[in-house]
């Protein structure tokens, strides 16, 4: 079921991709003095989105170039000190240190450009603000009678207090003469943004793993977090919080089913670097408060990099670790997959 959702999302990027916006009026002014007229799409990572109606496809404007800005639609504008301004957006050569302005009926919010990390247009319904990725790969080595199959998709809601993700991947692994191997994961997280960088976080996890003769483990979790970095090329923030779990295994390792309550503490990491290349890491530790001593660590590590467009491929690290599995399971579980995919 995973797998066809993944494709289905897939299908949907690509056709997202292909339907042609409407004519908009945002003005883009370069600092060699292009000048571009039509719909400013986001701002991520040092990059300008921009899309007019003589353009075949969008094209990314280095945002330090970038000398003015006229436009009158509405946008939520992120701030390196984690502060959200809702408004309409300009940007002037008016000063190097103030030259870019947030407008709203409560007022105008005037800083520097360097201090804007993100920008993101609040029209259009639900389905026009969401954007992820989508990344397949297949492994065949006929001669050892080896298949194996690996699917991801990641999809973000940027609403204008709040963000959602959803993450699910699926790996599918069969060899002569061995057990197949699955593995299948969903996580949903929310955070809500308060000010100074402070942030609330509510996640959900589940996770199916035949290597770690897990049928399901269903993770609740809620704390708050801090971004310690926070530019619009890099990222590190840290939370914690508390965590129910329930698990559910196969086999013998059945007597273990129950449900635990854990401490979380984890980090995200991201960075950009040579404009089309992004890492991105994650780390969750998990420590048991009625299985006391028992540890459970959940990491994943990724590096993608985009040559065409909006395709990309992407190598991606996974572990899932626990101090004290059932008798005759295994403590860990990794895997290391590479992909194709495109954005959406």
């Amino acid at each position: 079921m995973l797998r066809r959702l993944v494709f289905l999302i897939l299908l949907f990027g690509i056709r997202a991709g292909q339907v042609t916006a409407a004519d908009k009026t945002d003005v883009v002014v370069m600092m060699n003095g292009d000048r571009f007229v039509g719909e400013i799409k986001k701002l991520e990572f040092g990059e300008l989105e921009f899309k007019a109606s003589y353009m075949a496809s969008s094209v990314d404007l280095d945002w330090t170039k970038v000398a003015e800005i006229q436009s009158a639609r509405h946008f939520r504008v992120e701030f390196v000190d984690g502060i959200l301004r809702l408004g309409v957006i300009s940007k002037s050569t008016a000063g190097p240190n103030v030259d870019f302005a947030v407008a709203n009926p409560d007022g105008t919010t005037a800083r520097g450009s360097r201090e804007v990390v993100a920008i993101h247009s609040v029209e259009g319904n639900f389905f026009t603000r969401l954007k992820g990725s989508a990344d397949v790969g297949l492994t065949l080595r006929p001669q050892a009678g080896q298949t194996q199959y690996t699917a991801n998709l990641t999809t973000e809601y940027p609403s204008e207090r709040y963000r959602v993700f959803v993450q699910a991947s699926s790996l599918f692994s069969s060899q002569e003469g061995a057990d197949n191997t699955e593995r299948d994961s969903l996580a949903l997280a929310y955070y809500r943004y308060l000010s100074h960088n402070w942030f609330f976080s509510g996640m959900s996890q589940f996770l199916k793993d035949s290597e770690l003769e897990l049928d399901l483990r269903s993770t609740l979790s809620a704390g708050p977090g801090r971004f310690l970095i926070h530019t619009n090329r890099t990222g590190l923030a840290v939370f914690g919080g508390i965590a129910g779990t329930h698990e559910n295994y196969s086999g013998a390792s059945a007597s273990r089913n129950g449900t635990n309550s854990e401490i979380l503490a984890g980090t995200e990491f991201y960075t950009v670097r040579f404009a089309r290349s992004q890492i991105n890491t994650r780390l969750l530790v998990y420590s048991g408060i009625n299985q006391w001593g028992r540890e459970r660590v959940d990491w994943e590590s990724s590096i993608n990099w985009k040559f065409w467009k909006d395709v990309y491929w992407k190598m991606t690290a996974l572990e899932n670790f626990d101090s004290r599995p059932p008798t005759g399971a295994h403590r860990t579980d990794f895997t290391l997959t590479s992909t194709f995919g495109l954005t959406f």
